[in-house]
């Protein structure tokens, strides 16, 4: 196992006429946490895949163990002790967990693959992470947080001299995070060299020994001491100075007001008689730990989950859906955080992306639109959404993880929804395109919209809501607004199942 550092000397990458890296250098050390930061579009996921051995880079050099290095794979870049973990979740949902843990490199004893070997390796790992679910589990019945964690798991099992985190917390609730950061921190006193990368600042604050910070493929901030940094320091230094928004003028809410109406809502094992509204021009938040609910609150209103008894009443008065298609058609968007497994065809342009539901499932544009209708549209949107990009026709796969969202955000703004479900819309984004989401989202309440958004990020959810229900082993066990919608009562309800009594 390789214990020294892994550095990297004037790095610089191009695609056709982007420059992605202009002169980077990089070190990570042993025993020690180096937290790489920016906005997306910045430079970090093309260091990161250079680093990872999925690129090369077109002039610099990797040195690792004292000596220079050129990868032509992840899979040579691993057996040199360089693991990875992505932010863009690299699982397959057919297979369970424990095949998952060993892709295209299972033990194996004479032709067969040895399943027994594969576990005993496997259980220390799974358990230090603290997944509870039997390695026979298929993947595709984890939550977004437990497939985040098999990814992981993956990662440690080789005992990596250099470990590679991007955007490791980004589907965790606050619990699962803390714990994973304790991990890291392990990880560091065996003298691992770790790359962290997160948008979540206060997360970098507890965990980085150093900080380094792109803008525009160029290092902006290199490799400082995080003691010698604030949080205002490394914003100014992503985004540069940024005009605070004006304040979100309260909204009251008409008595009588066309609302969703979720009345006892009840999924066994999931949901446990909730009850619901939310009214237009409200931002309503859900917030719970993983498993508590509120993300399932969000699918039966999209028609992606049965109900066994209760009823969701839509302002027009008509029943719920029971499907995701007649959702769209009622007027329900579903802007989900996994984008790579349901929300973006990352295989295709970006105009086809935006167009999706609007020329597709609503047929807003005619049986046959024309490409230059829906390409105009898309422009429209790129510009609106500030979505980073040379061309509506670029493929999405290739944009930044924050301008995918923001593709996300445009398909469904295109559609013209009237209620508006955001399922993790930001997660794995950095602050300028969060604030631009923010904004978006403000936006559709002040045009009378209903938006209800559940969301892994407890600031978030103060920031950004007008009112939140906070759910606790399925049941609805507070709501918080006003004076009361502070991030440590919303803990405390998320954490206890129980609303904070007044200090005495």
């Amino acid at each position: 196992m390789y214990r020294t550092g892994y550095q990297a000397q004037g790095i610089r990458k191009r695609f056709g006429g982007v420059t992605a890296l202009d002169g980077v250098d990089f070190t990570l050390e042993p025993g020690s946490v180096h937290a790489l930061l920016g906005e997306n579009g910045a430079g970090k996921s093309t260091l990161v895949k250079i680093l990872a051995g999925a690129l090369a880079p077109d002039a610099g050099k990797l040195t690792l163990a004292g000596g220079p290095v050129e990868f032509a794979s992840t899979r040579q870049a691993a057996a040199r002790g360089v693991a990875v973990v992505s932010q863009e979740l690299n699982v397959f949902p057919d297979l369970d967990v424990l095949a998952n843990l060993f892709l295209a490199r299972e033990p194996r004893r004479g032709p067969l693959v040895n399943r027994t070997a594969m576990a005993r390796r496997a259980t220390p790992v799974l358990a230090e992470l603290e997944l509870r679910r039997p390695p026979r589990t298929l993947v595709a019945d984890l939550t977004l947080a437990e497939r985040q964690l098999v990814e992981i798991a993956r990662a440690l099992l080789d005992e990596p001299s250099v470990l590679i985190l991007d955007e490791p917390t980004s589907a965790l609730p606050v619990d699962r995070a803390e714990h994973l950061l304790g991990i890291v921190d392990r990880l560091r006193a065996r003298g691992v060299a770790v790359l962290y990368v997160s948008h979540l600042l206060a997360e970098v604050m507890l965990i980085a020994d150093r900080v380094t910070v792109l803008r525009d493929g160029r290092t902006v901030v290199a490799a400082r001491p995080r003691t010698e940094l604030s949080i205002k320091d490394i914003v100014t230094a992503m985004v540069g100075p940024r005009e605070a928004p004006p304040p979100r003028p309260a909204r009251a809410t008409k008595t009588g007001a066309a609302a969703l109406v979720l009345a006892d809502l009840t999924v066994p094992g999931l949901l446990d008689g909730v009850t619901l509204q939310a009214r237009r021009g409200e931002i309503v938040g859900c917030a719970g730990k993983a498993g508590s609910g509120h993300s399932q609150v969000l699918e039966v209103v999209s028609g992606l989950r049965r109900l066994a008894r209760g009823r969701v009443r839509l302002p027009s008065g008509r029943p719920g859906p029971r499907t995701l298609r007649t959702a769209v058609r009622s007027g329900i968007a579903l802007v989900p955080g996994d984008r790579a497994r349901i929300g973006l065809m990352l295989d295709k342009p970006l105009w086809d992306n935006v167009s999706q539901v609007s020329s597709g499932s609503l047929g807003r544009y005619g049986p046959f639109p024309r490409r230059r209708r829906l390409t105009d549209a898309a422009r429209e949107l790129v510009a609106r959404l500030r979505i980073r990009t040379d061309s509506v026709d670029t493929t999405t796969g290739r944009l930044s993880g924050g301008n995918q969202q923001k593709v996300v955000f445009a398909k469904w703004l295109a559609a013209d929804p009237d209620v508006v479900l955001l399922d993790d819309p930001t997660r794995g984004v950095d602050v300028a395109a969060k604030a631009d989401m923010h904004e978006i989202i403000r936006e559709l309440a002040a045009a009378d919209r209903i938006v209800l958004i559940s969301s892994t990020d407890p600031d978030e959810l103060v920031e950004l809501c007008d009112r939140v229900a906070v759910f606790h082993r399925g049941r609805l066990c507070a709501e918080l607004s006003g004076a009361e919608l502070t991030q440590p009562r919303l803990l405390h309800a998320m954490a206890t199942g129980e609303a904070m009594g007044e200090p005495t």
